[in-house]
């Protein structure tokens, strides 16, 4: 782990970690900030911003993560299944803020389709055919694993 000063001024230059903070091995902290009390730091992660206390921050440089609402989570599952997404590696307690970014798209997804739904029911109700057209299907090859030579398997 490194505490660091980023600049060679006067004052104070090195973090302070307040009681209970817990930092994984290789992070780096730097700079005149405080990481709050009960906070986690991720291994090797780069953090150059205070960090709230009971936070946990990850990556770099270093973010603060935050843990989504039960039933939120549910509906991203859902659609994640649906189309074939999994973040392995990555548990409940460790959110992965990629993998939290990637939940925020399913979650936009998943407000377009009720929207989508909403407005095919009014066209029906309209005499209109044009929900009745198929959607393409999200077929499992193109999500599959990237080979060993490093490319994608053709479909």
């Amino acid at each position: 782990v490194t505490l660091g000063g980023t600049s060679w001024s006067k004052g104070k230059r090195h973090p302070t970690l307040e009681d209970g903070v817990i930092v994984g091995a290789g992070a780096k902290i730097l700079g005149p900030f405080t990481v709050g009390a009960g906070a986690k730091v991720g291994s090797n992660a780069v953090v150059t911003r205070a960090v709230p206390a009971g936070a946990t921050a990850v990556g770099i440089p270093g973010k603060v993560i935050v843990k989504s609402d039960d039933a939120q989570e549910a509906k991203r599952k859902a659609i994640a299944e649906k189309i074939g997404f999994d973040a392995y590696g990555v548990s409940e307690d460790m959110p992965d803020p990629v993998a939290r970014a990637v939940g925020q798209l399913l979650d936009h997804v998943q407000a377009v389709e009720e929207r989508m739904e909403g407005m095919c029911e009014a066209l029906t109700a309209l005499g209109s055919d044009y929900c009745a057209k198929k959607m393409p299907e999200l077929r499992e090859e193109d999500f599959a694993e990237i080979k060993e030579d490093g490319e994608a398997p053709r479909a």
